[in-house]
Parts: structure tokens; C-alpha cells; sequence
């Protein structure tokens, strides 16, 4: 099996730990992209959103100058479609602060996350913390109900070295 090079390397994990504490009776579809506007109720979508380098953190040699300090910025995203709006919205409530109590608490996910690494063109990029940055919550109406979306942040700081 083909080893992802990050950040996909990051969603694997991320999904497995969505699925074993929220899906275990099948409720939800949790896929390894952004959501489409046709996914059913109880969708959630895990996908990488930016990379940004600490521009004071470089690697000098070889005429090179890449950062040894990166941040990835991971989308995850859950749907709830519901045709009340009190209900919906403690539906939506739930499951976003299931989603980050996840990130926080999982312990297997932790482990599995912090061991991660990639060797890729001379060098080691191993991760070195992650954490929550924000969830935002909308909440739209539609023809047949109401649309609820949070969009949670998770960050992931890696460190790279050359060998």
C-alpha cells in the first residue's frame, strides 16, 4: 500500500479516529474530501486547507534555503440537513463538540498522528505538535429545511530535517 506524503499523510489517521468514536452504528458518512452539495445528512469531509512555512525557520546548505518548521491547516468539516430548526440545531451543537473532543481526547489518535513521518528528497518531516485553532458554525435555510455547517481548523506543525 502506498504510503501518502503529507498533509494527505494527516487525513488517514484523522479519519479513523472520526469513525471508530462516531460512526460505529453506520449514522454518519464521513468521506476524505470537501463536502458536495449533494451529500446526505450527518456528512463530515476531512481535507487538507493550506501550508504555510515559518519564514524565519530555514535550513541553510547546499544552496538551499527550505523552512525546517511547516504548518498545515486541515478542513473538517460536518453537514447536518434537518426540517427543524430547534432539533437541527442540537444535532449540529452535539456533533461539533464531538469532533473536537476527538482531537483532543482520542488517545490511539494521538499516538497515531505524533509517530507520523515522511522521508521524501533527502528529508525527515516528522510531526511535532497540532491542536484545535477555531471552529466556525453556519447555519442557511433551504426549500425543505435547514442547513447547519461547522468548519473546524486543526493545525499541524512539522518539523523537517535533512539526513
Amino acid at each position: 500500500m502506498a504510503v501518502d506524503l503529507f498533509p494527505m499523510g494527516f487525513i488517514e489517521p484523522i479519519l479513523d479516529a472520526l469513525n471508530r468514536n462516531l460512526n460505529y452504528d453506520g449514522e454518519y458518512t464521513i468521506v476524505g474530501r470537501p463536502l458536495n452539495p449533494t451529500d446526505p445528512n450527518r456528512t463530515i469531509g476531512v481535507f487538507p486547507a493550506t501550508w504555510v512555512a515559518n519564514p524565519d525557520e530555514k535550513l541553510i546548505g547546499m544552496g538551499n534555503r527550505e523552512p525546517y518548521e511547516s504548518v498545515y491547516n486541515l478542513a473538517i468539516h460536518n453537514l447536518i440537513i434537518h426540517g427543524d430548526a430547534i432539533e437541527g440545531r442540537r444535532v449540529y451543537s452535539i456533533d461539533s463538540k464531538a469532533i473536537r473532543a476527538i482531537l483532543y481526547r482520542d488517545e490511539q489518535f494521538h499516538v497515531t498522528l505524533g509517530g507520523l513521518t515522511e522521508t521524501f528528497m533527502g528529508s525527515v518531516e516528522r510531526v511535532k505538535k497540532y491542536d484545535v485553532l477555531r471552529q466556525e458554525f453556519m447555519v442557511g435555510r433551504t426549500g425543505i429545511g435547514f442547513t447547519f455547517l461547522c468548519k473546524t481548523e486543526f493545525i499541524i506543525t512539522t518539523e523537517i530535517t535533512k539526513y
